[in-house]
C-alpha cells in the first residue's frame, strides 16, 4: 500500500508530496522505533516491531 502511493506520486511527478509522504513515514518509524525502545525492547526486535508499527498498521502496539 505504502510503496504503490510513492509509485504513483512519483509517477505523476508531484515531488513536493512525495516528500511530505515519505517524511511522514520516516517520522512515524523513527516514533514507533523510541517507543519500542522506551518500552524496553532493543536491537533487531526494535527495529521488527518498528516495522510492524509502521507497514502493519498497528500490530506491534
Amino acid at each position: 500500500m505504502v510503496t504503490v502511493a510513492l509509485v504513483l506520486l512519483s509517477w505523476y511527478g508531484e515531488l513536493i508530496a512525495l516528500g511530505i509522504v515519505s517524511g511522514v513515514f520516516v517520522l512515524w518509524f523513527a516514533a514507533a522505533l523510541a517507543w519500542a525502545y522506551v518500552d524496553g525492547d532493543h536491537g533487531r526486535h526494535a527495529l521488527q516491531r518498528a516495522y510492524n508499527v509502521t507497514f502493519g498498521w498497528g500490530d506491534g502496539f
